[in-house]
């Protein structure tokens, strides 16, 4: 099932080869995947017992990889105590309005040795900033006269409405992890292949814009490092 997945970006074959070093266990796994929407980003072996969890009844039913689908928000949504061996969570923190409510929910149902993977959008970036305060209907209008993305805002495809607070930046998360007793095992900080683009289409006016915004900001915004990925240890 799993075994199909071939991961072509950088960042997800970096993160690949980390969980490979950290899932040693013998045992069959259950994993979480908050937020699983249609696909399944990494490879776990073929015999893991998949929990998809969403507020898209759409998203669910276009899931092939969930052998369990729940419909709900994991905001609220009362997850089993010590339950999983796996908790993914892509691209979803950034679309909550209470995105540590995800959190709590996630550290108590991981199991002992259980590890967390997390991947989501660099608040305090230039990328982030601009998602953060700009409307729904713009992000919109961006992925289908930019990204060419013609179906985007339509039958539950992506944009979806985003809050972006300021408690998921990495340090903010990093600091949630450690004060909850779990451990950091992973942290990549990379630029998304959008920002990439529009860099080396828009390349001196680029370097104006991430320069004035550098000192701006007193070097507190990053102007590369749009999203990351953090892989946390119960």
């Amino acid at each position: 099932m799993t075994s199909e997945i071939i991961a072509t970006k950088p960042e997800i074959v970096r993160l690949q080869e980390v969980v490979n070093k950290l899932l040693t266990t013998s045992r069959k796994l259950k994993v979480l995947e908050a937020g699983c929407g249609s696909a399944t980003e990494i490879k776990l072996p073929n015999d893991s017992y998949f929990v998809g969890v969403d507020i898209s009844a759409k998203q669910l039913d276009r899931n092939t990889v969930a052998q369990e689908k729940i419909l709900g928000d994991i905001q609220t949504y009362p997850l089993p105590k010590n339950d999983f061996d796996v908790i993914l969570c892509f691209y979803l923190l950034e679309h909550l309005p209470q995105p540590q409510l995800a959190l709590q929910n996630f550290l108590q149902a991981i199991k002992e040795d259980g590890i967390i993977v997390l991947a989501l959008p660099n608040v305090l970036s230039i990328w982030g900033l601009i998602t953060k305060f700009t409307p729904h209907w713009f992000h919109v209008w961006v992925y289908r006269n930019i990204f060419g993305e013609k179906r985007a805002g339509t039958d539950d495809f992506g944009p979806f409405q985003t809050f972006s607070r300021f408690s998921t930046s990495p340090k903010d998360i990093q600091q949630f992890a450690l004060s909850h007793g779990l451990s950091i095992e992973y942290v990549d900080l990379y630029e998304n292949f959008r920002q990439t683009g529009m860099r080396e289409k828009f390349g001196f006016w680029w370097t104006i814009l991430a320069g004035a915004i550098k000192i701006l900001s007193f070097g507190k915004v990053a102007t590369d490092n749009t999203d990351y990925i953090l892989v946390l240890k119960k």
